[in-house]
């Protein structure tokens, strides 16, 4: 599954790596509370060498949000789990 970011660079597609056991593609589709490493994803895009890393770097970036969100509601789950088995 390809996916799409807008970068200073332009309009570039990437993707999770799809080797691993379990990949990162199968944990990003079956996996809730995954959080992925920088290292799992490459671009699809063909980009010059010299500006690669930039373009990774400023993706990764603007999934720090989205990362930062899925921890905060993960940790309210835990809590809440934790707080239902306390009452039991």
């Amino acid at each position: 599954m390809n996916l799409m970011c807008n970068t200073k660079h332009g309009a570039i597609e990437w993707r999770w790596k799809d080797s691993g056991q379990p990949s990162p593609e199968y944990k990003s589709l079956n996996h809730q509370w995954w959080i992925p490493k920088k290292s799992e994803f490459e671009l699809v895009t063909k980009v010059d060498a010299s500006i690669k890393q930039e373009i990774k770097d400023e993706i990764w970036e603007d999934m720090q949000s989205d990362f930062e969100y899925q921890k905060s509601i993960y940790k309210i789950h835990k809590l809440n789990k934790r707080e239902s088995k306390n009452e039991t």
